[in-house]
């Protein structure tokens, strides 16, 4: 019986090759499709879950509101794990690491800068699963400057030499620092990334005592069926016992008051399986996910494996009629329907599977380029798991049911009777359910097109709009603390070639000024949270700030060591109206150990320092001391490269042998965005993919309809129909289908891009008619020149082609 099910199926295959080969194409790549971006979700939930009891381990995080100004951050006080691990019982272990970005590194000739180096607790490899290949877990991260460096970091200094043992010198200080260890380098879907891991006893933050102070990542493990919900609850209360006391101490008023004025603060923990998709807080070590960007993604694959089985239905209930004359013989003689759906269904199996090999290929070819559009590193070992191989072969069977179920019962619920008399009807009038079909599938399109349109609208949008200062043409030049006594020499020398226009040292450049402290104003004694930035006085020259009140550091006043310039929204917020002098702030500068008054002697125009989610946070600079940690360089317009060249130059001659980093302002804005960059280029290609298999059905769709109706086309061009009026009437009918798709598509996308994507930007731009319209119309023109060809080639055959027989 399954042998002449599967004949039959082939006989069917082979004798209706432009079918079967749309239907295969179409198929194909949406399986193809479907899977990549299955493994791709599959790779986002798959982080952190090589841990151990990762089930058990929990981070500790920071969030609160001070004048308005709301923050969350990842970060915790040093004295925060000791605490847990003393005073809550449902805590089993607890670990804290810190985070040094871009640490200068020397071994003999050899220096590099390394991107991401932890400080960290001595129990890292006994909390966390990451592997040591070289070194004793229990003993490596234990004393004064002792480095673990990962198994890339080790060949890159070293080669093929044994490590342990050698010492390599890091930071602007060159502090000499002992290699006790080699780790395997984290795994992509870990998101706690590191290239060197320092021993917590070589920083001397690992041991402060302040509650105020927050600087460190703070991890705990439960003990077994441990209810966390204790253990937020004793958060709470070191609210009460340990941070009260201190901002008292610090800022001059009691806990209730700090709540009086409208401030809030509090500690959040968030599951360690959940960090990577769930959390939004600033200062991760690694770009977080985005578990709405899965749904997203999930729902276009689901959409576009759909649209691939609604193909196959269309065409094989649209061909009704040629299968309705064997259904009826078969029924006449017998046949059960149970055993005619089986058949069906068989066919549809074999161009799943078919569909599925080929799709196979498909995903091959473009694993590579997938990799390059998602920012993954998916290989293709995939298809050696064997869970992977079953996951395939049943995707493909539910693929092969789901596209065959429909014409299955459709095409055995004839009637014998009436299908022997000729009473079946086609065409793409008679089927309200295939118009459904055809309607899903542009509706599908037309929004993918939509989202497309608005994601790089916004992005456009980030990279454009005006920041408050001139981004173009600045050189952010990273560790000049190295430069020592002759910074100011590499400085001169810097402004000494015409192509150079102005440089100034700062703490951080935009948009990584991520400093923040608590001030005091001394008018009205009220406690602001703002950003806190140390510059030079060349800093608004290099940048391209505008002073709008007042005016800005100057070498001619010796004075302006103590005083400070704020943006406008710190101005703002103050409550002050006018800069005359009296505007004075207290607050614990670097190296103070009690409030000191600062006056206020100038004003900067707001610019964008974070993120462009987040709108313009108070700002405050202050004069600090050269070399600071960063250079701002501006220089002037084409030929970048000799300008990057002179400048490397002169930092070797200055700089001590120190490693040459630098990066551009724009470029390091642009790259706050990679995740809006990836989703729009991943939601682009797929748009594309569903857009040509929705034509790929429509196409096959118009071939057979147009061909049902050649001899009513023969006729009406005999009777003097021109060219164009046949080809409307051919067009008009899938061309409504399309239009009716757009009418309830726009709307309904407009509503969700607005509502659900946009509200994550501070600053984004408003979805426009235009750009609705214009969707539609991209859809319409290419649906229609898809069924255009068939009807323009039908309405161009000779009449008498088709109506010699009658």
């Amino acid at each position: 019986m399954w042998k002449n099910y599967l004949k039959i199926a082939y006989r069917n295959l082979i004798k209706n090759k432009i079918y079967s080969g749309i239907n295969i194409l179409g198929l194909s790549l949406g399986m193809a499709a479907s899977i990549l971006i299955i493994i791709y979700i599959a790779d986002e939930l798959s982080y952190d879950k090589f841990h151990p009891g990762g089930e058990r381990i929990y981070r500790v995080a920071m969030q609160g509101k001070m004048n308005g100004n709301e923050f969350k951050m990842a970060y915790t006080p040093a004295t925060m794990a000791n605490a847990l691990k003393e005073e809550v019982p449902e805590v089993e272990e607890v670990i804290r690491f810190g985070l040094f970005s871009t640490m200068p590194v020397r071994y003999e000739e050899k220096t590099f800068t390394e991107p991401i180096m932890l400080v960290a607790d001595p129990n890292f490899f006994d909390f966390f699963g990451f592997k040591l290949l070289k070194g004793n877990p229990a003993t490596a991260l234990s004393g004064t400057d002792k480095v673990i460096l990962t198994e890339t970091a080790a060949k890159k200094y070293f080669g093929e030499e044994e490590p342990i043992g050698k010492i390599l010198l890091r930071g602007s200080d060159k502090v000499a620092t002992e290699v006790s260890g080699v780790v395997v380098d984290p795994p992509h879907n870990s998101h706690i990334d590191y290239d060197m891991i320092l021993s917590a006893d070589s920083w001397d933050y690992m041991k402060d005592l302040q509650w105020s102070s927050n600087n460190l990542y703070t991890y705990f493990k439960t003990h077994p069926n441990a209810d966390v919900q204790k253990v937020k609850a004793a958060l709470d209360q070191f609210i009460e016992k340990y941070f009260g006391p201190d901002i008292e101490k610090f800022m001059g008023v009691s806990l209730a008051q700090f709540r009086e004025q409208g401030n809030q603060f509090g500690y959040t923990i968030t599951a360690l399986h959940d960090i990577h998709l769930h959390s939004d807080l600033d200062g991760e070590i690694k770009p977080a996910g985005n578990i709405q960007y899965l749904y997203i993604f999930g729902a276009i694959a689901l959409f576009i494996i759909v649209i691939a089985c609604i193909n196959f239905m269309n065409l094989s209930t649209a061909r009704s009629a040629n299968r309705a004359k064997e259904v009826g013989v078969r029924k006449s003689v017998g046949a059960e329907k149970s055993r005619l759906i089986a058949q069906f269904l068989s066919e549809s199996m074999i161009y799943s599977f078919i569909s599925g090999l080929v799709a196979v290929v498909f995903i091959l070819l473009a694993l590579s380029p997938f990799n390059s559009l998602s920012g993954k590193d998916l290989g293709f070992g995939i298809f050696a798991n064997p869970l992977v191989i079953i996951g395939m072969l049943v995707f493909f069977v539910v693929i092969g049911i789901m596209a065959g179920s429909y014409p299955a019962f459709y095409l055995t619920s004839f009637s014998p009777v009436a299908v022997l008399k000729g009473k079946i009807r086609t065409g793409v009038k008679r089927s309200a359910f295939r118009n459904g079909l055809v309607v899903f599938q542009f509706f599908v399109s037309i929004s993918l097109i939509i989202s497309s349109m608005v994601v790089y609208k916004q992005l456009n949008y980030m990279q454009e709009k005006n920041l408050g200062f001139e981004k173009e043409n600045v050189i952010n030049l990273l560790h000049t603390q190295s430069l020592g006594q002759n910074s100011e020499a590499f400085k001169q020398e810097l402004l000494s070639n015409t192509g150079f226009i102005a440089s100034s040292y700062a703490n951080d450049l935009p948009p990584n000024i991520d400093w923040t402290s608590v001030f005091k104003t001394v008018d009205t004694q009220q406690d602001f949270l703002c950003n806190l930035n140390f510059v030079d006085e060349d800093h608004v020259q290099a940048m391209g700030y505008k002073i709008v009140m007042g005016r800005f550091f100057s070498k001619d006043y010796p004075s302006d060591t103590g005083s400070i310039v704020i943006n406008e929204s710190a101005f703002r917020q103050m409550g002050w109206t006018k800069l005359d002098g009296n505007q004075r702030l207290a607050g614990y500068w670097t190296g103070n150990t009690e409030l000191v008054e600062r006056e206020v002697i100038g004003v900067v125009q707001d610019f964008n320092f974070e993120s462009l989610r987040a709108t313009v946070r108070p700002l405050i600079m202050a004069l600090g001391p050269e070399p600071n940690g960063e250079m701002a360089i501006r220089v002037s317009p084409g030929n970048i490269q000799d300008k990057i060249d002179f400048l490397e130059k002169t930092w070797k001659k200055h700089a001590d042998g120190a490693a040459f980093e630098y990066s551009f302002v724009d470029a390091n804005f642009d790259a706050l965005f990679q995740s809006e960059q990836k989703m729009g280029n991943i939601i682009l290609v797929f748009t594309v993919l569903a857009i040509s298999i929705a034509c790929l059905g429509l196409f096959g769709l118009a071939a057979y309809t147009t061909e049902q109706r050649s001899k009513e086309i023969s006729i009406r061009k005999a009777l003097g129909a021109s060219m164009a009026n046949l080809v409307t009437i051919l067009s008009k009918d899938f061309t409504l289908l399309v239009v009716l798709a757009f009418v309830i598509s726009g709307p309904l996308t407009y509503y969700f891009m607005t509502r659900y994507w946009l509200q994550n930007f501070a600053y984004r731009v408003d979805i426009d008619a235009f750009l609705v319209l214009l969707a539609g119309v991209i859809a319409i023109v290419i649906a229609w020149l898809t069924v255009s060809y068939q009807s323009f080639k039908t309405a161009a055959n000779n009449p008498v082609d088709y109506l010699k027989n009658e």
